[in-house]
C-alpha cells in the first residue's frame, strides 16, 4: 500500500467559466453622476442596487466601475441558476476576488472542496486573511443577485457581510431585497440603497439616450411624453430609441402618441415593431440564441445551423442593441436579460417546433466542449432524458469529488421523478449524495426503490453493477447510523461476490474495515483497510480513500504496530497535501485523530491535542459516529496522561452520549469502559457479570435512551412482550431492579 500526492488522479484546474468573472466592456452609455456620487462615495460596507429588470442597474454599476477602477480595484461575478450550489457560487465569487488579488483563494478554495465543509466557520476566516493582505482596497460586484434563493448561500453571504473584511466592498445588482441584515447596516450608515424610483430617468437623461446616444433628434415635447409614458423605465425608452431609429417625422408623431411604455405592451411592440423591423436572418437569429444564457460564435453557429454569427454579433453590438459582450475580446456575449426573455417567448410562438431541436444542438455543443452542466441543463430541455441521463452519470463523480452535491441533485432534480427512481443507476447517485450532506432517510427510500427495480443484465456483476453500488450504499447508510453489524452484513457478503477495483467496492471496503475495527476484530480491519486504500487509489475513490488510510493508521496503533502507522501517516500528509481541500472533509477526521494518538505515542503532547480536537470536530461535523466515539476517547486517554480528570470524565460523558445514537457500536462501549476505568485509577474493579446475548446488549443500549418500552421494541423490530422478556433478563444477570440501575451498571461493567 503505496499512497503519495500523485497515486491519485489529479483533479486538474478548476472549470471555470472566465466570462463571469469579467466586468462588463465599456460602452457608450448616459451618464448617471448623481446616482455615481452615492456609489462612489465614503466607503461603505454594502451597496444594493434593486429595481425590477430593464431598470439600468448592471448599467450604473458598469459606470462605477469605469470611473473608479483607477483608484480600486473590481472583482465582478455575474450569477446565474446553476450558482445556487454553494460550492459553485463560493468558488465563482473567490475567483472573481482573484481577479483583483491573486493571492485570495491559496487556501480557502480547496477547503470548498471538502464536503459538508462549513462555508462560515471554516472557509470564510481564511478568505478574510487572504485578503487582508491585499494593498488597495476591492469592490466585489454581485450582479443578478436575485437569482440566488439557496438559504444556505443567503445565510453565507449574510456571515460574510458581518465580518466583511476593511480592504472590500460588497455591490449588490438584485430584483428583490436580499435576505442580508439590512436593518442594522443602515442603523450603522454602512448601507447605500438605490431603488427604482432612484434610477428613473429624468427628461434630460431620456434626451441625452434618445437624442445624444441614439440621435434621434426628437424634440423637447417628444422627448417629455416618452419619459413620462415609460415613467423613466430605461428599457422601455431604448425599445422606443430601437423602434423610431430611421423613421420618418410622421411616424415618430403617431408612436409617441400611442406609445404605452409599460411591461404589459413591450411584448407587442417588439414583435410588431423591433423584431419586424430586422432582416429574416437577424430575426431568425436572435429568436434562435435566445434560449443561450451566454455564447460565442461558434455556439451560435451550432445552435442556429448557420455560419455567419460572427458577423451578425459585429453588427448588433454596432447598432447598440440589447447584446452585451462578456469580454475585452468580444468572443463571449448574453443579451439583456429582459430582451432574452421576450425573445424566447417569440420564438415559443413563431418557431414552437424548433425549440427542442435547437437546445438538443446546444447540448451537444456544450458536451463537446467540456461544460457538464450547460449541456445537462440543454439535454432537460430538450426532453432528451437517455441524454441527460447519460451525462450525469458521465460526470457525477467529478463533481462529487468538487463536493458539488447540490449541483449533482440539480441535475438530477431536471429529469422525471420517475426516471430517477426507474433507473437504478441514477438513484444510486442520487442516494449517496443525500447521505454526503446528511439526507440519510431520503437515501433510504431511494434505496428501496433500486431494490424493487428491474436491473439490465448488463447492470447485474462486476465491482461497478447496481448490486455492488446498492450493497455500498446501504453500507453507507449503516456507516452513518453507527450500526456496525449492519455494515458487516450487507458489505461482507458483497464483496464476497465479486472483485476489482471500483468505485462502489472502495466503498465497501472502507466501510468494512471499520465496522470490524468498531467491533474489536482490529487485525481484520487493518487488512481490510489495506485493501481498501489500494482500491481507492486504483478506482480514484478520493473521499473513500481519506477515510481508509485514517483508519488503517489508528487500526495499526490499536495492534501494536506504531512504525507501520508512522508510514501511513506520512502517506496521509503527502496525500493530504496533494489533495488539501480534503483537510476541511469530514472524512478526514481519522487522519487528524490517528496523527493525533502517534503523536500521544511519542510524547508530543501538544500537537496531539491540536490533532485530536480538529479530528473530534471534523467527526462531529460530518455526524460520523464511529469517529466522534473513538476520537473522545482518544482525547480522554490523552487528558488522563496529562492528570486533568475533569476533563477526561467530560469528554467520556460526551462519548457515553454518542454511543447512545449509535444503533450498534460494537466493542466500542468497551474502549470507554476501559478509559472510564483508567480516570479513576485505584477503584475495584467490577464483579463479573453473566454474558448477555446480542439482542439483550441491543436492548441494554437503549435502555440509556429515552425510548419507551414499546419504541424499543419498534426500533429493533420486535414485539412488546419479548422486549419486557429481555429486560427482565437483563436485571437478572446484572443483580439490579431498575432500568437507571441497569444503565449503570452495564457502564460500570464495560458493556455499554
Amino acid at each position: 500500500m503505496v499512497v503519495d500526492g500523485s497515486a491519485v488522479a489529479a483533479r486538474g484546474p478548476r472549470p471555470v467559466m472566465s466570462s463571469k468573472v469579467l466586468p462588463p466592456v465599456d460602452r457608450r452609455r448616459v451618464s448617471r453622476p448623481r446616482l455615481l456620487a452615492l456609489c462612489a462615495g465614503t466607503p461603505r460596507k454594502l451597496t444594493v442596487i434593486r429595481a425590477p429588470a430593464g431598470w439600468g442597474k448592471s448599467t450604473l454599476l458598469a459606470e462605477w466601475h469605469a470611473t473608479e477602477a483607477g483608484s480600486r480595484g473590481f472583482a465582478w461575478l455575474t450569477l446565474d441558476r446553476g450558482d445556487n450550489d454553494p460550492v459553485r457560487f463560493w468558488t465563482y465569487l473567490i475567483e472573481a476576488l482573484r481577479t483583483q488579488h491573486p493571492d485570495a483563494g491559496a487556501t480557502s478554495l480547496p477547503l470548498l472542496e471538502a464536503p459538508r465543509v462549513d462555508v462560515v466557520d471554516e472557509v470564510l476566516p481564511v478568505l478574510s486573511n487572504e485578503l487582508a493582505t491585499s494593498a488597495h482596497g476591492i469592490v466585489l460586484v454581485l450582479d443578478d443577485y436575485h437569482l440566488i434563493t439557496n438559504p444556505q448561500i443567503q445565510e453565507s453571504v449574510a456571515a460574510f457581510v458581518d465580518h466583511l473584511p476593511r480592504v472590500l466592498e460588497l455591490a449588490l445588482a438584485t430584483r428583490s431585497t436580499p435576505a442580508l441584515p439590512l436593518a442594522r447596516l443602515r442603523a450603522r450608515g454602512e448601507l447605500v440603497e438605490i431603488d427604482a424610483s432612484a434610477l428613473g430617468f429624468s427628461v434630460e437623461d431620456a434626451e441625452s439616450l434618445l437624442n445624444d446616444l441614439h440621435g434621434l433628434g426628437l424634440d423637447h415635447r417628444a422627448v417629455e411624453r416618452l419619459q413620462e409614458r415609460t415613467e423613466g423605465w430605461a428599457a422601455g425608452l431604448y425599445l422606443a430609441s430601437l423602434t423610431l431609429r430611421g423613421r420618418g417625422p410622421a411616424y415618430v408623431e403617431e408612436f409617441v402618441r400611442e406609445f404605452a411604455g409599460d411591461d404589459r405592451h413591450v411584448v407587442d411592440y417588439l414583435s410588431a415593431e423591433v423584431l419586424s423591423g430586422q432582416t429574416p436572418q437577424v430575426r431568425a437569429f436572435l429568436l434562435r440564441t435566445s434560449l443561450l444564457d451566454r455564447f460565442c460564435a461558434q455556439l451560435c453557429d451550432a445552435v442556429t445551423g448557420g455560419d455567419d454569427a460572427r458577423r451578425i454579433l459585429h453588427e448588433m453590438e454596432s447598432s447598440n442593441f440589447f447584446l452585451i459582450p462578456l469580454d475585452s475580446k468580444r468572443v463571449w456575449y448574453r443579451y439583456h436579460h429582459l430582451f432574452a426573455e421576450l425573445l424566447r417567448q417569440e420564438l415559443a410562438l413563431a418557431e414552437p417546433a424548433s425549440v427542442a431541436v435547437l437546445h438538443r444542438r446546444a447540448s451537444a455543443w456544450h458536451r463537446d466542449h467540456g461544460t457538464p452542466s450547460e449541456a445537462i441543463r440543454h439535454a432537460t430541455a430538450a426532453g432528451d432524458v437517455a441524454d441527460a441521463a447519460t451525462l450525469i452519470l458521465d460526470h457525477w463523480i467529478p463533481a462529487r469529488d468538487r463536493a458539488r452535491m447540490e449541483t449533482i441533485l440539480a441535475w438530477l432534480a431536471g429529469l422525471p421523478a420517475d426516471t430517477v427512481t426507474g433507473d437504478p443507476r441514477l438513484a444510486l447517485v442520487k442516494a449517496t449524495t443525500l447521505q454526503e450532506i446528511g439526507r440519510t432517510g431520503e437515501a433510504d427510500h431511494l434505496l428501496e426503490a433500486v431494490e424493487r427495480s428491474h436491473v439490465p443484465e448488463e447492470l447485474r456483476a462486476g465491482p461497478d453493477s447496481v448490486a455492488a453500488g446498492l450493497a455500498a450504499c446501504r453500507a453507507i447508510n449503516s456507516y452513518f447510523h453507527g450500526d456496525a453489524g449492519g455494515i458487516r452484513r450487507t458489505a461482507a457478503i458483497s464483496l464476497g461476490r465479486g472483485r476489482g477495483s471500483g468505485y462502489w467496492r472502495s466503498a465497501l471496503l472502507t466501510t468494512l474495515g471499520t465496522a470490524q475495527f468498531v467491533m474489536g476484530q482490529v487485525e481484520e480491519a487493518a487488512a481490510t483497510l489495506e485493501q481498501a486504500v489500494d482500491s481507492g487509489v486504483a478506482s480514484n475513490h478520493t473521499l473513500a480513500l481519506a477515510h481508509a488510510l485514517g483508519w488503517a493508521a489508528v487500526a495499526h496503533v490499536e495492534c501494536g504496530r506504531p512504525d507501520r502507522a508512522r508510514r501511513i501517516v506520512q502517506q496521509i500528509d503527502d496525500y493530504l497535501a496533494a489533495q488539501n481541500g480534503l483537510n476541511a472533509y469530514y472524512g478526514a477526521a481519522m487522519p487528524h485523530i490517528a496523527r493525533g494518538v502517534l503523536h500521544h505515542h511519542d510524547g508530543r503532547l501538544a500537537e496531539a491535542d491540536h490533532e485530536l480536537a480538529r479530528g473530534s470536530e471534523l467527526a462531529r461535523r460530518g455526524a460520523a459516529r464511529f469517529e466522534v466515539v473513538y476520537g473522545l476517547v482518544a482525547r480522554a486517554r490523552l487528558a488522563t496522561g496529562l492528570g486533568d480528570q475533569d476533563a477526561a470524565t467530560g469528554m467520556l460523558q460526551d462519548a457515553r452520549l454518542a454511543l447512545a445514537r449509535c444503533r450498534d457500536p460494537g466493542r466500542l462501549a468497551d474502549l470507554v469502559a476501559r478509559a472510564e476505568r483508567a480516570v479513576r485509577p485505584g477503584a475495584d474493579d467490577p464483579p463479573p457479570v453473566e454474558v448477555l446475548s446480542d439482542r439483550e446488549l441491543a436492548v441494554l443500549r437503549l435502555l440509556q435512551t429515552d425510548l419507551s418500552q414499546r419504541e424499543i421494541a419498534a426500533r429493533l423490530f420486535v414485539s412488546f412482550n419479548t422486549v419486557k422478556t429481555h429486560m427482565r433478563s437483563i436485571f437478572r444477570k446484572l443483580d439490579v431492579s431498575t432500568r437507571t440501575e441497569a444503565v449503570r451498571r452495564g457502564r460500570t461493567a464495560g458493556l455499554i
